[in-house]
C-alpha cells in the first residue's frame, strides 16, 4: 500500500506539472491571440482611415471637375463677349487659361492615379488580413501537432533511456571480456607507436598541428590528442598516475571495479 501510495503521489505530481505546463502554453497562446487581434484592429483602423481619405479625394475631384466645367463655361462666355473688341487680349488670356487648365487636368490625373493606388493598397491590406487569419488557424493546428509530437517525443526519450541503460550494461560486459583477453598485456609488451608514423589522432582522427599535440597512451602505446587522452590512471609499471586514452581508461576502470 505504501508503494502504491508513493506511485499515486508521483503520478499526481507529474499530472500537476503537466497542468502547469499546459496553463503556461495557454497563456502564451492567449498573448499571441491578443497581439494578432491588436494588429487586426490596427489594420482595420488604417483601412478605415484610408477609405475616408479616398472619399475625401473623390469629393474633391468631383468639386474640381465642377469648377473646371464652370471655368470652361466662363472662359467661353468671356471669349464670346470680348471677341470683337479684345481679340488680342483674349488670345493671351486664352493661352494663360489653357495652361492653367492643363495644370489642373494633370493634377486631376495625378489625383486619380493616387486614388487607384490607394484602392490597390486597400485590396492588398484585405489580402494580408485574410492571410493573417489563415496563419492564425495554421498556428492553432501547429500547436495541436506540437502537443502530439511532444507526447511522442517523451515516450521515445523514455524508450531511449531504457535502451541506453541496456547498452551501458552490454558495453561493460564487452569491456570485461576485452580485459580478460588482454589481462596479461603490459606496457613493456605494448607496441609503442613512433611519432613520425602518425599524423592523426587514433580516436577522433583529427590531424595534429601546433595547437593539437601528440600524446602517447602509457597503456596501449597509441598516439592521441589531448582531448582523447586527458585521463590519468595508476598502472602496475608506474608508481604515479600516467596518461591513458579514453578506451584504456574505461577498460582499466572496469577492471578495477571488478577487482574491488
Amino acid at each position: 500500500m505504501e508503494v502504491a501510495m508513493k506511485l499515486l503521489e508521483k503520478d499526481i505530481h507529474e499530472k500537476q506539472d503537466t497542468i502547469i505546463s499546459l496553463r503556461r502554453q495557454l497563456d502564451d497562446i492567449k498573448t499571441i491571440n491578443l497581439e494578432m487581434y491588436r494588429k487586426l484592429q490596427e489594420c482595420e483602423s488604417s483601412l478605415r482611415h484610408k477609405t475616408e481619405l479616398i472619399a475625401k479625394l473623390e469629393s474633391k475631384s468631383y468639386a474640381m471637375t465642377d469648377s473646371l466645367q464652370k471655368m470652361e463655361e466662363n472662359v467661353a462666355e468671356e471669349a464670346l463677349r470680348r471677341a470683337v473688341g479684345e481679340n488680342a487680349a483674349h488670345e493671351e488670356r486664352r493661352g494663360v487659361l489653357e495652361g492653367e487648365l492643363k495644370v489642373e487636368r494633370e493634377w486631376r490625373q495625378s489625383v486619380q492615379g493616387t486614388i487607384v493606388s490607394e484602392r490597390d493598397k486597400i485590396a492588398t491590406l484585405q489580402q494580408e488580413i485574410s492571410q493573417l487569419k489563415a496563419v492564425a488557424n495554421k498556428y492553432v493546428e501547429l500547436q495541436e501537432e506540437h502537443y502530439r509530437l511532444s507526447e511522442q517525443c517523451r515516450e521515445q526519450e523514455l524508450t531511449l533511456e531504457e535502451l541506453g541503460t541496456q547498452l551501458s550494461r552490454s558495453k561493460l560486459q564487452v569491456s570485461e571480456l576485452k580485459e580478460e583477453a588482454s589481462v596479461t598485456r603490459s606496457v613493456a609488451d605494448a607496441l609503442w607507436t613512433s611519432d613520425k608514423e602518425v599524423s592523426h589522432c587514433k580516436a577522433c582522427s583529427k590531424e595534429f598541428n601546433i595547437t593539437r599535440r601528440k600524446h602517447h597512451c602509457r597503456h596501449c602505446g597509441g598516439i592521441f590528442c589531448n582531448s582523447c587522452s586527458d585521463n590519468s590512471m595508476s598502472l602496475a609499471s608506474s608508481a604515479k598516475p600516467v596518461r591513458v586514452c579514453d578506451d584504456c581508461y574505461v577498460l582499466l576502470v572496469a577492471r578495477n571495479s571488478v577487482v574491488h
